[in-house]
């Protein structure tokens, strides 16, 4: 791992976890001073970050952390269910036998973690877990881009998650339910289904963010 990954990976778990705030300004020598690294390195993840959207860089300000948008968020989602819900339908199209054993082993470690959640609350083991799997349930689709795409919207409505994370209740659906009839729906190979559940997990996710943090918090801008 070189130098400006690691500090990448610092950067990136620093804004999930919210120690670098929604709209926080990131200075060159404060973080150089945080992340011991040198400007190089630093610029260069900058740079990867920006690309991802978890980092903004502005003229006459320089970088800062993503601010919290509900449109910029309502954007996402109708962007992600289509791209998403394309990629799992060709999983389920294509995706062979290793496919499924990886829809399986992926959805079976966030099973675990979910059963933590009444003790714990949603760590970063639930978080990677579920990651995990939203990444098996597409990655048989066959199409490296594609692949890349909704790794790469999954990762901006996971900022929302994880700074929502202490605010979000659900006890009007459960999660577990809906992971195992995905899991239900890809081996089947029901793609009418699998793609519906899809669509209707991620929007209701939204709905439940927007609801209890996005139109609640003033720090949310309504303007992406």
């Amino acid at each position: 791992m070189t130098r400006a990954e690691g500090v990448y990976d610092q950067l990136r778990a620093d804004i999930f976890t919210a120690r670098l705030r929604p709209g926080q300004r990131l200075k060159f020598p404060e973080l150089c001073a945080t992340y011991e690294t040198s400007v190089g390195p630093l610029r260069e993840a900058l740079t990867k970050l920006t690309s991802e959207r978890l980092v903004t860089l502005q003229p006459h300000l320089g970088y800062t952390v993503a601010a919290l948008s509900a449109d910029e968020l309502t954007d996402l989602t109708a962007v992600r269910v289509d791209i998403e819900g394309l990629a799992f339908q060709q999983a389920m199209v294509n995706g062979g036998d290793s496919w499924e054993s990886e829809v399986v082993a992926t959805h079976h470690l966030l099973a675990l973690r979910e059963r933590e959640i009444a003790a714990r609350g949603r760590g970063d083991a639930w978080f990677l877990a579920h990651e995990a799997f939203h990444a098996a349930l597409v990655s048989g689709c066959g199409n490296r881009r594609l692949v890349e795409i909704t790794a790469g919207l999954r990762a901006e409505t996971e900022l929302y998650r994880r700074w929502a994370a202490p605010l979000l209740e659900e006890h009007d659906r459960d999660p577990a339910v809906e992971h195992q009839r995905l899991v239900d729906a890809a081996l089947s190979r029901d793609v009418e289904r699998g793609v519906g559940l899809l669509r209707d997990h991620i929007a209701y996710t939204t709905q439940m963010l927007l609801r209890q943090l996005l139109l609640a918090d003033p720090a949310v801008t309504g303007e992406g």
